[in-house]
């Protein structure tokens, strides 16, 4: 099977690490937030202080994903 096919299937059941990749691709640092706010197939973030550039790779992450049960976006912004 071709590497990236590979890479692709694996990082479908552990969306951090996925999401680590895409990042890397892009050229981009992983989200602290990212990491702190995801514990047992739920992802709760507050998306306030995420720039432009840095959802690409998280909604990819999140599209590509098999594993996430919940996915929590909040803004707090007025």
């Amino acid at each position: 099977m071709i590497d990236s096919v590979k890479m692709r299937r694996q990082c479908m059941l552990d969306f951090y690490s996925h999401y680590e990749h895409l990042c890397a691709v892009q050229g981009s640092v992983p989200l602290k937030a990212v990491k702190a706010n995801l514990t047992q197939g739920t992802l709760d973030l507050t998306v306030d202080s995420i720039k432009a550039a840095d959802w690409t790779p998280l909604l990819d992450a999140i599209r590509h994903d098999k594993t996430l049960t919940s996915v929590g976006i909040r803004s707090f912004h007025q």
